[in-house]
């Protein structure tokens, strides 16, 4: 457990995880000694790979120090709310709230839902100087450490301790902040999956950079700025009403649905129709008035004949250049997006008056009632999305996520807070029917709220993983007063956390009221409205005073080390780190009036008093039992005597093993 963790963390360098890949897929480059021939990793790279001598990328003060932060595991557990976690409304539920620093969030999750999550949102801070950077990531290393570990020189190794503890606006110290964070979320995200992160004038220069760093320059797919209010600061010589939202994918498996037309009196008639429904043409292909791109300017072959730019025949073309030799003419639609369209039924070939013309169809049965709106809707996806996403629609601006909060709140708890319909945009962009939407800079807990809606309007089992650090809110801060006030009168803990626990129940609450259809027969609702709720807490000193002097072969186990963390922190922390997640279905074993704790293939020994009756109880089950066959047995270590009951579980698994049954169990004691 802790200790373990710490002992692993000594040996962690900025590149283990790099070195770890390597080692799976080229372990050829790897010489007898352990080093790793470069040589011999270009010749293998060498026909497929060109390898380049200059290069492109971005350094900052602290870049080493974030590999590092990213690359340490974290020494915290994973408490849960358990009176809330076991309300009807989230006993079952598969959505989670993580009160905690999203940088020990992001470790734990990686553990059980690594390459799992679609779309991840995340509203970061800003950088203003003024907006609230209380992230703390200052693990006490030594300048003598850092230098040994990132192999710097005794003042950068001082300098970057620096940053990590006076709090600095800095732009490296907000980039070194990002980027541990950063790399630990892309290993979240599916293949297919999506990074939207919003930002403002600050460090949207050096998100760009960033970004292209971790994700790949190649998987930048867009900048979409997006109006805040209707009018800036008059104050600036420039008034500022826009920030930014960047969107990057993990890889060019990226799929997003795009609005297509936004036309409330587009007409479909039943002269166009197919298996998808009614249709409507349009001359998408042709070359209007759009300014001369080379890249568009090719031929395309259908039907028996070569089209030019222009929708008419190859020989049509040649009649116009000869009347006009200096027209210049392209298609309006990449050739790549025309391959898509032929393929999927999407391109119709008609005769009309003048010769043959390529149309493109629009279908009926793609409209989404959105607000009142009508959107017209690729029924089909194709990588990548065809048109340049926008969002400088009134609907995504700060005035909505101020009314948002307003319908739950009858006070000004949050600043700052995203619209719902936003993130709601967003979803419907990225996600099928059963993703994972993760939000690691939850705040006021829009992302929950937005999928909690978007759930409830197409009949969705979307889930949401929110982490938000518990910051301590200050009665004396102004800014501050009225939340702090709040969540005292709601008998809460007076920490930001809670403000988005509070949103999520009040706006679950409030869909579950305004939509009675949610309810089946007899009574109970579709889908899930529910959460749990998990906070990760840091041992204190005295408990890793306590562990850390524990002589595991002496004659007693040290009962107060296990009261310090309890059966449901450690069960839970395990069951995440074995990768069972935190909605873990666990059965409860008795072991002749022992209690154990049964998943999958493991089961775990954490509470004290583990007898020899005990043992025989365990082996009984094995032996009676056909369905109880957990292959890993886990022992709190803190709670046995290891000379004593490890070698009676040990010397009976032996006598397992090599039973006709050919068991392969293991014993793992953590500490």
């Amino acid at each position: 457990m802790i200790k373990d963790i710490e002992k692993d963390n000594e040996t962690v360098a900025i590149n283990t995880k790099e070195i770890a890949v390597l080692k799976e897929h080229f372990p050829a480059c790897f010489k007898k000694d352990g080093s790793f021939d470069i040589e011999r990793f270009k010749e293998e790279l060498k026909d497929k790979v060109d390898v380049v001598h200059e290069g492109y990328e971005l350094k900052f003060l602290g870049k080493s120090y974030a590999k590092l932060l990213a690359s340490l595991d974290t020494t915290t557990v994973i408490t849960p709310n358990t009176a809330h976690n076991n309300l009807p409304e989230n006993k079952n539920s598969e959505n989670i709230y993580i009160s905690g620093d999203n940088l020990d969030g992001l470790k734990h999750l990686l553990k059980s839902y690594s390459k799992s999550v679609k779309c991840i949102y995340i509203d970061p801070p800003y950088n203003t100087g003024s907006d609230g950077f209380v992230y703390k990531d200052n693990f006490n290393f030594t300048a003598d450490e850092l230098q040994d570990k990132l192999s710097v020189d005794e003042t950068q190794a001082n300098r970057i301790i620096d940053l990590t503890k006076r709090n600095s606006a800095s732009h490296s110290a907000w980039l070194m902040f990002m980027y541990a964070r950063l790399q630990l979320a892309k290993d979240l995200l599916k293949d297919d999956g999506v990074i939207f992160i919003s930002i403002d004038d600050n460090e949207q220069a050096n998100l760009k950079l960033l970004c292209d760093d971790v994700f790949g320059e190649e998987n930048f797919v867009a900048n979409m700025p997006r109006i805040t209010k209707k009018a800036g600061k008059t104050t600036d010589l420039i008034a500022k009403n826009n920030d930014y939202l960047f969107c990057y994918s993990k890889s060019n498996n990226l799929k997003l649905k795009t609005y297509v037309h936004t036309d409330e009196g587009f007409k479909f008639s039943d002269e166009f129709e197919d298996e998808r429904g009614k249709y409507k043409l349009n001359q998408t292909l042709d070359y209007g008035s759009i300014q001369y791109s080379q890249s568009l300017d090719y031929e395309i072959e259908l039907e028996g004949e070569i089209f030019r730019p222009g929708c008419v025949t190859y020989d049509e073309m040649e009649l116009r250049k000869q009347k006009n030799p200096k027209s210049d003419f392209c298609w309006r639609w990449s050739k790549d997006l025309f391959e898509f369209g032929l393929k999927n039924n999407f391109i119709v070939v008609k005769q009309n008056g003048i010769g043959k013309r390529i149309y493109t169809k629009t279908y009926q049965n793609a409209t989404i009632n959105k607000d009142g709106k009508k959107y017209f809707v690729e029924i089909i996806e194709r990588t990548k999305t065809a048109t340049t996403l926008n969002l400088i629609e009134n609907e995504f601006s700060n005035d909505n996520s101020r009314k948002d909060l307003g319908r739950l709140f009858d006070v000004k708890v949050f600043d700052y807070s995203k619209p719902i319909s936003l993130v709601d945009y967003l979803i419907f962009l990225s996600t099928n029917e059963n993703d994972i939407v993760l939000d690691f800079f939850s705040g006021s807990a829009t992302t929950a709220h937005a999928v909690l809606e978007y759930n409830s309007q197409n009949e969705t089992n979307l889930k949401f993983i929110s982490v938000q650090l518990p910051e301590v809110l200050d009665e004396k801060d102004p800014s501050q007063k009225t939340a702090f006030d709040f969540l005292k009168s709601e008998n809460y803990p007076t920490t930001l956390d809670y403000i988005g626990i509070e949103r999520i129940k009040r706006a679950a609450k409030k869909i579950q009221k305004e939509k009675p259809n949610l309810f089946n027969d007899d009574g109970k609702i579709k889908g899930d409205y529910g959460f749990k709720h998990f906070i990760l807490n840091e041992p204190n000193q005295n408990t890793l005073d306590k562990c850390e002097s524990f002589d595991k072969v002496g004659l007693l186990a040290d009962a107060t080390i296990f009261d310090d963390f309890g059966a449901e922190t450690v069960l839970t922390t395990w069951l995440n780190y074995d990768g069972y997640g935190f909605n873990a279905k666990v059965q409860t074993i008795d072991l002749n009036g022992y209690e154990a704790y049964y998943c999958n293939k493991h089961l775990y020994l954490i509470n004290p008093d583990f007898s020899q009756n005990s043992v025989v109880a365990l082996f009984e089950k094995y032996d009676t039992i056909s369905s109880f066959n957990p292959e890993n047995i886990v022992l709190f270590g803190y709670s046995f005597i290891e000379w004593s009951v490890t070698e009676m579980l040990e010397k009976n698994l032996k006598i397992l093993n090599d039973s006709e049954k050919n068991l392969k169990i293991n014993i793992d004691v953590r500490y």
